[in-house]
């Protein structure tokens, strides 16, 4: 079940987390990402957790920190102790010991960016390549495809674009754009990526081949 792997990553780790056109698989200019990098999103020492919710049940994980910045691309670093959240408990042997303690606490660190255009992440795809999650002045139908070596495709698209705050986010109504991916993962049947042009990634949920769903609220600290 390594299909808990990218989902957890994904829905803990984006922390504060150009019109886009469709794409050919081939044409990564969907994965060129300008903007201003001086945001308050993306600055040294930014923190925030997340709310998993698994089955109506949610637990809180901390521990998240932006510890340095090159180029627009930051590293955070993901510290957390997840072995008491009831919520998580039959996931925590899934995570990969590569990315826990000794003590099966979750501790690792992974690459994004995060500008005044959108935000992209290097981890997701097996190669490390930045693959773009969102451009906040997109349009429902954009897509951001990236190739993988071993010639599998994945494909976000834009399927919702909101021109009201009618997304409920801690004790804030925001508009946010909808981002849908396929899954390369068996078990997965799809992700579903919730982004705000000032808050970053506000969501992140995986809908499992079963119907059952697990999502994550996202929230920064600074922003």
């Amino acid at each position: 079940m390594k299909k808990l792997f990218g989902f957890l990553f994904a829905l803990i780790t984006i922390l504060f987390i150009s019109s886009c056109g469709a794409n050919d698989p081939e044409n990564e200019d969907n994965n060129v990402l300008g903007g201003d990098t001086e945001i308050p999103l993306a600055q040294v020492g930014n923190t925030g957790y997340s709310v998993v919710e698994i089955n109506g049940q949610y637990g809180r994980i901390d521990g998240m920190e932006i510890t340095s910045k090159e180029n627009g691309d930051v590293n955070v670093h993901i510290e957390s102790d997840i072995s008491q959240l009831p919520a998580l408990e039959k996931f925590i042997d899934l995570i990969p010991q590569r990315s826990k303690d000794a003590n099966n606490n979750l501790k690792a660190d992974l690459k994004f960016k995060f500008t005044s255009e959108g935000i992209q992440e290097y981890f997701f795809n097996a190669d490390g390549k930045p693959h773009t999650i969102v451009k906040y002045d997109c349009k429902v139908g954009d897509t951001y495809t990236l190739k993988q070596s071993d010639g599998q495709i994945i494909k976000r698209t834009v399927t919702r674009v909101s021109d009201q705050d009618d997304f409920q986010w801690g004790m804030l109504d925001i508009k946010t754009i909808t981002i849908e991916q396929n899954s390369i993962v068996p078990g997965i049947k799809k992700y579903i990526f919730k982004a705000n042009h000032r808050f970053g990634l506000v969501w992140f949920e995986a809908v499992l081949e079963d119907g059952t769903s697990v999502g994550s609220y996202i929230y920064p600290f600074n922003y």
